[in-house]
């Protein structure tokens, strides 16, 4: 399914939302007819959940790459469209599976993991974001893998854990119960946070100079980004300096020279990079060199297109270690050979009712919004089909 004008503008009415999930069923149905492509579906009590798998080899035993690409669990659209485009380049002859599947890999997409949100997207829900009792499926990842680990956290213990989650665990106990077989997810995320991120900086940082709170990791690299792409030199370590035990933010340590300098280039960034993809790879420590090394290799693919911001970091710490995300379970579970990470990209419909006002009074809004889907979705397919061919 290749997004266009009609597709967004079944996401926008919500009374036509129903019509674009048949339809989406209906072409990963039509996806099984491709060589090695099998489709599956999961029923729960909050819908539908579809899984498609594509392997030459039948036989857990003989499997020793395991990979996942899990999307759409709270209110996204890039990953679950990026995962329908690349099935299609597969229907079309335009990937060739038997040139980049190994005969030792599974792959298991997951495309859309939260069928309540997509269908029942309301202003109390963050536009589709939680599930129908109003948590967030991205939290549960750790009790569901590793029940065992203790620092639980925010993990939303108070609430059982999801079928949605139950269902991943089921599809890869074959698996998981063979330790040497490595597994590697990828999950696509959505942000507001680049953008806002870029935006505060660009607009408090000049007045705030080094008073100013840096109380996101992504303002923190998006700083060091600018330092190294400009070579300006800084010299006291830390960079960022937290105050106090309790304090949630941290200090820049730079001269009011130097933040003046890295202020003008900040301007001359955020010109540069007007209408390009914000994104980052995220990974937790144990995903850290695999992760690292597939953002290079995609970054570096698309590069040319200059259609995604420039960085010099494309991975990044994932940081937030207060909840039990897909990213790190990896290093709660005692199973060896688990890999998690993903992509924080542009958020496409952050309040989709705005979105669909926007869509009626700017003549500009559809031929803005494909073009920036677009691009999300190129990255998408490009970071699969490179976790693809990586080990």
């Amino acid at each position: 399914m290749v997004m266009d004008i009609e597709i967004l503008k079944h996401l926008l009415n919500v009374k036509k939302r129903e019509v674009l999930f048949d339809k989406i069923f209906d072409e990963l149905k039509e996806f099984s007819n491709s060589n090695y492509v099998k489709f599956d579906t999961f029923e729960t009590s909050e819908g539908t959940i579809p899984v498609v798998s594509i392997t030459k080899n039948l036989d857990p035993k003989e499997v020793k790459f395991v990979k996942v690409f899990v999307g759409a669990q709270h209110n996204e659209y890039n990953g679950l469209f990026g995962i329908l485009n690349f099935l299609k380049l597969i229907q079309n002859q335009k990937i060739n599976v038997d040139e980049i599947l190994d005969n030792r890999q599974m792959l298991i997409f997951l495309p859309l993991m939260n069928p309540y949100g997509f269908l029942n997207p309301r202003k109390d829900n963050k536009s589709g974001y939680y599930l129908k009792n109003g948590t967030n499926l991205n939290r549960y990842w750790r009790r569901t893998f590793a029940p065992e680990f203790q620092n639980l956290n925010d993990d939303h213990n108070e609430h059982p854990i999801p079928e949605h989650t139950k269902i991943v665990k089921k599809i890869l106990e074959p698996y998981w119960d063979h330790e040497d077989t490595a597994i590697y997810i990828l999950d696509f995320h959505e942000t507001s946070l680049l953008r806002r991120d870029l935006n505060d900086l660009v607009q408090n940082l000049p007045k705030e100079s080094i008073t100013y709170k840096f109380d996101h990791v992504y303002k923190d690299m998006i700083i060091l980004n600018i330092l190294k792409m400009y070579n300006i030199p800084y010299y006291r370590e830390p960079l960022f300096k937290t105050c106090g035990r309790n304090a949630n933010h941290r200090h820049i340590q730079l001269s009011m020279k130097q933040i003046d300098i890295v202020c003008e280039k900040l301007f001359d960034y955020v010109s540069n990079n007007h209408n390009k993809l914000p994104f980052y790879f995220c990974y937790s420590e144990r995903s850290k060199k695999y992760c690292q090394k597939l953002a290079n290799r995609v970054y570096n693919k698309l590069k040319a297109k200059k259609t995604l911001w420039e960085t010099c970091y494309p991975s990044i710490s994932h940081q937030h270690v207060y909840h039990g995300c897909i990213v790190l379970m990896n290093d709660a579970t005692p199973r060896p050979n688990v890999y998690a990470l993903e992509i924080e990209g542009h958020k496409q419909f952050f309040n989709i009712f705005e979105e669909l006002e926007k869509s009626k009074t700017d003549p500009q809004y559809f031929d803005e919004k494909l073009r920036s889907i677009n691009i999300s979705l190129e990255l998408i397919v490009e970071s699969i089909r490179e976790m693809i061919k990586l080990f």
